[in-house]
């Protein structure tokens, strides 16, 4: 099966919020997850139950922010009890450099 795979170049930063919100709502629904959405740290996605679901939701948000055009990177940050899975954009991924 052929997919139409549009890339874009540029997302105009007034959409960007409009297409965060889009993916991370398709994500949730996809694998089944709700609750309060996190803005935070360049890390955008929501709270969820574990890491499997976390990573699953991830993945999906990631893909459908793909597919608006922005390069985004699927993430799961466990933190204390919190388990915040989202997406990073790819140029506020920490560099790991060594000295």
């Amino acid at each position: 099966m052929a997919t139409d795979i549009r890339k874009a170049t540029l997302v105009a930063a007034r959409d960007l919020p409009k297409i965060v919100e889009a993916a991370v709502h398709a994500a949730g629904d996809r694998v089944g997850v709700s609750g309060q959405l996190v803005l935070r740290w360049d890390l955008a996605g929501k709270v969820v139950r574990d890491l499997l679901e976390g990573q699953k939701f991830a993945d999906n948000v990631a893909l459908h922010m793909k597919a608006a055009g922005v390069d985004a990177a699927p993430a799961v940050l466990a933190i204390d009890n919190h388990i915040i899975a989202g997406f990073f954009e790819r140029q506020a991924v920490p560099q790991i450099r060594t000295l």
